[in-house]
């Protein structure tokens, strides 16, 4: 699994900031000149408290990028 911050530089970024909101935790991007604005990762529910550079990148089906500190692993694919 890749390490968020890993992902982070990969993807041109710049800036990464931790903000609460009402709904949570969630980090916010400001990408380098020449790269697309700002995006907002959602930090996974049990790990609120991690810090950046703790967070791993869990990449979603739908290919959604979500901020934790757990680690995850194929157990099983079915290709269809």
């Amino acid at each position: 699994m890749q390490k968020f911050v890993d992902y982070l530089r990969e993807a041109g970024a710049a800036k990464a900031t931790v903000v609460a909101g009402p709904n949570g935790k969630f980090i916010t991007v400001i990408y380098k000149e020449g790269k697309s604005g700002k995006t907002t990762f959602p930090i996974g529910k049990n790990s609120q408290n991690g810090m950046l550079e703790e967070f791993n990148a869990l990449k979603t089906d739908d290919g959604a990028v979500i901020a934790t500190v757990n680690e995850y692993e194929d157990l099983e694919v079915m290709t269809f």
